[in-house]
Parts: C-alpha cells; structure tokens; sequence
C-alpha cells in the first residue's frame, strides 16, 4: 500500500514538474526573442499588442524578474484568467524559485491533465508562435503597430497596478539600463564579426577571382 501511495505521489509531482516547465518554456523562449532588443522596443511592440501603458510594463518587468518572457507569460495568463496582474505579480514573487507559475495556475484550478490546462497550454503555444514571427517581422520592418496584428487589449481593471516608491523605480531603470547597454555591446560586437567576415569573403573572392584571370589568360595562350 505504502510503495502504490508513493508511487501515485511521485506520477502527480512529474505531472506538476512536467506543466510547471510548459510555463517555463514559453517564458524562455518569448524572452529570447526579446533579448535581441532594446527595451524601448519591445515596450512600444507590448503596448500596440496588449494596450498596457509604458510605466506599466516598466514595473511588470521589474516585477517579473526583469523578463519580458515573463511579462508576457503574465499578462497572457491575466486575460485567460480574468485575474488582475498584479495578483499574480504577488505570488510568483512568493514563488521565485523556479515553480511561481506552476503556483500561479494550481491557485486558480489550472490542474496539470485538465482540459483547462491543456487550452492555456494551447494557448501559449499559439502565442509562442505569435511573437516569433512578429519579431521576425519587426526585425525587418522595424514598425511596432505589426505587434496590433491578432492583439489582445487588456482592460484596465486587469492591469491597474500601485504606482511604486521613487527608489524602486530608479532601481528598475537602472536594471533596465544595464540590459540596453549589454545589448548595444554585444550588438557592437557582432557588428565587427560580421565586418572580419566579409572581409575574409571579399580576400577569398577577390583570389578565385585572380585564379580565374590566370587560368583564362592560360587558355588563350
């Protein structure tokens, strides 16, 4: 009885285990995404998407562990549960060890196997998807209102958050300062990569080139 107990024990904390890494996941790879852009960018892109003010998801951001993937995560899951965001600002701060989302869900009957976990995990998905390809797009066009496309405009009762202390947001500019110049570096760096590169291209072009005029001017002899 004791080992079926166990064994039933250890098949739900997999179930649980398995749903809170789906949250994670989304989360990751929505961050990724954002990673490759000053905030800035990816503010205006939230705004036109989910029709959230900028001071707003400046202090989601700091709220969520300083991740866009997470800022996302929550407000999506906001709207799918019609529960204010910043409810849910409040128990993943008591959860940051990894499983705040997993909380999050179980808090509002999200079971990991239920039909009403299987559509939030289609959801996220969907939405995975979404942000992958308007990226993609504003890597390109470098136009926000693409981010209108499909939008899901929270209301404001949802998104209604208590202005914060001078300190904390002068401690969330500064994370957020810290972020845009670790990306102009590292943008800077590919950028002279990207430089050495063609110029090896263009030496090795520039040799087939002379190989070819010498085999040509040989033929001609």
């Amino acid at each position: 009885m004791k080992k079926l107990i166990t064994a039933i024990l250890l098949m739900l904390f997999s179930i649980v285990m398995f749903a809170q890494s789906d949250y994670q996941q989304f989360s990751r790879i929505i961050g990724s995404y954002a990673d490759r852009y000053a905030d800035d960018e990816v503010i205006v892109l939230y705004e036109n998407h989910y029709g959230v003010p900028r001071n707003t998801l400046v202090q989601l951001f700091g709220g969520f562990d300083f991740n866009w993937g997470n800022v996302a995560l929550g407000l999506e899951i906001s709207n799918f549960l019609d529960v204010p965001v910043r409810d849910l600002i409040g128990i993943y701060q008591d959860n940051l060890s990894g499983n705040g989302w997993g909380v999050i869900a179980q808090r509002y009957g999200i079971k990991p196997g239920s039909a009403e976990f299987h559509r939030m995990k289609a959801m996220m998905s969907n939405k995975s998807r979404y942000w992958r390809d308007i990226y993609v797009d504003y890597g390109r066009s470098r136009n926000p209102a693409i981010a209108r496309r499909d939008r899901v405009f929270l209301n404001d009762k949802l998104i209604f958050l208590n202005p914060l202390s001078y300190r904390e947001m002068k401690r969330i500019d500064k994370e957020i300062e810290k972020r845009n110049k670790e990306i102009a570096k590292r943008e800077k760096k590919w950028m002279k990569q990207w430089g050495s590169e063609n110029k090896k291209i263009d030496k090795q072009n520039k040799k087939i080139r002379k190989e070819q005029e010498k085999r040509v001017k040989m033929n001609n002899r």
